[in-house]
């Protein structure tokens, strides 16, 4: 049995450049415990491989698309760096380390609770209709101190959106579906404290707005991860599938919903003759 490849290492200037991230923030990580140990080759050079680029995305992503804090990210990154592959970088698992991780007792970490009420915020009233202020009031944060997470609303909706897309794939696998009718019924009784923010992202793609990449992409995990409940084979088809019959659930019980409660309406929004 052959011995395995030695890794590649290289020098912090190409570290720099596969990653994006400065040279003296990457002297910083690596003094607090953020990144796998480099390999000393002289008393102030050092070389790099693989896992560190994975190290450096990893702390980049969960600051930015989760608005965690250092400390948290250290206690988190040992096990992510650990998975196989991509699973590293989905969003349902960083989440579910951070309920494993996070500190127990007392308050949840700001960055936490003003997630939830963001996802809370943006469910109910849509990304037009949420306050930023409002929001961090909830979070009990101050405003100055968003901008320690978050670069704008649009950034935080984004997080929100992708949290909300682990919640509801989460919920969609904890209650079982055995074919794509029940989950998509499932689905339906389980989207409504998301729905405002289903319909944002799928505008948000349609119309082409900035950064509508992003959106597609918190729309393929989510279909990705309903599919994976009921087609895993083919999940993205499947979750697809899920998500539309749903959402044709919610207009038919609106639309009888509409006809029960004012029967004097007739198609196209017209009043009825008397």
């Amino acid at each position: 049995m052959g011995q395995p490849a030695p890794r590649e290492r290289f020098p912090i200037s190409e570290l720099v450049r596969r990653t994006g991230v400065p040279a003296a923030t990457i002297h910083h990580y690596r003094r607090l415990g953020l990144v796998p140990a480099a390999k000393r080759v002289a008393p102030n050079r050092f070389l790099y491989d693989e896992r560190h680029v994975r190290a450096l995305r990893l702390v980049r992503v969960l600051r930015e698309r989760r608005g965690l804090r250092l400390p948290l990210i250290r206690r988190l990154l040992p096990e992510l760096l650990a998975l196989e592959g991509a699973e590293a970088f989905r969003p349902e698992m960083w989440d579910r380390l951070v309920d494993l991780r996070a500190p127990s007792g007392g308050r949840r970490p700001a960055a936490l609770r003003l997630l939830d009420v963001a996802v809370e915020a943006f469910g109910r009233q849509g990304y037009a209709e949420a306050n930023v202020d409002d929001i961090c009031r909830a979070a009990k944060i101050a405003k100055g101190s968003f901008y320690r997470h978050h670069r704008s609303k649009e950034d935080l909706f984004f997080a929100a959106a992708e949290a909300a897309s682990v919640r509801i794939t989460r919920s969609v696998s904890e209650a079982r579906p055995g074919s794509e009718e029940a989950a998509r019924a499932a689905l339906a009784d389980l989207l409504e404290p998301f729905l405002r923010i289903v319909l944002d992202l799928l505008a948000w793609a349609a119309q082409r707005r900035p950064r509508a990449a992003v959106a597609r992409a918190i729309l393929a995990g989510l279909t990705d991860g309903l599919g994976r409940s009921v087609t895993p084979d083919e999940p993205r088809p499947g979750g697809i599938r899920v998500l539309a019959g749903a959402l044709q659930v919610l207009v038919e019980r609106a639309v009888a919903g509409s006809e029960a409660s004012a029967p004097g309406l007739v198609a196209g929004g017209a009043l009825a003759p008397p």
